[in-house]
């Protein structure tokens, strides 16, 4: 339990050097985003988690769940003003540390407002600021669809 405590406490701090040394060196994190992209390794998921907490206000997690070598904890966190709320589930390694991450993120218009801005972010670190852009013009639109939806589709419900 203690790769997750330091998880927390790093995520609070939003130092991602912090989530860099609870890591096994093939780490895998699976976006919340999408099922297509996994982030492989402890340089691209710290460099990753940089980016995550660039974007990323006021995160508060919770207590932990534990059973064998799976941990999940939650998380409140704001993006550009929104609410956000996110659960992470981690698996271990033998020697304790995060070998997995996968994070599921609601609302509607957190996620959406995320997509907005995680990605092109983290396009511009890896493919140039050109494709950053480009990744940006196709996500806003999408992101405001999402939010306008969330707004919209309740009243109908």
């Amino acid at each position: 339990m203690k790769a997750i405590d330091g998880l927390r406490a790093a995520g609070e701090q939003g130092d991602a050097e912090a989530v860099g040394a609870l890591l096994a060196d093939e780490v895998v994190f699976h976006s919340p985003l999408t099922d297509r992209l996994t982030f492989v390794g402890r340089d691209e998921v710290v460099a990753l988690h940089r980016d995550i907490f660039a974007v990323l206000e006021d995160i508060r997690t919770s207590e932990p769940l534990e059973y064998g070598d799976r941990q999940v904890f939650s998380f409140r966190a704001r993006i550009r003003g929104v609410g956000l709320e996110a659960t992470n589930l981690v698996r271990t390694d033998d020697q304790g540390r995060i070998a997995e991450l996968t994070v599921f993120i609601r609302p509607l218009p957190a996620l959406a407002t995320l997509f907005a801005t995680l990605p092109p972010r983290v396009s511009a670190r890896r493919r140039g600021p050109l494709v950053g852009g480009l990744v940006a013009c196709l996500a806003r639109p999408l992101a405001f669809a999402f939010r306008t939806a969330d707004r919209l589709a309740p009243r109908f419900l």
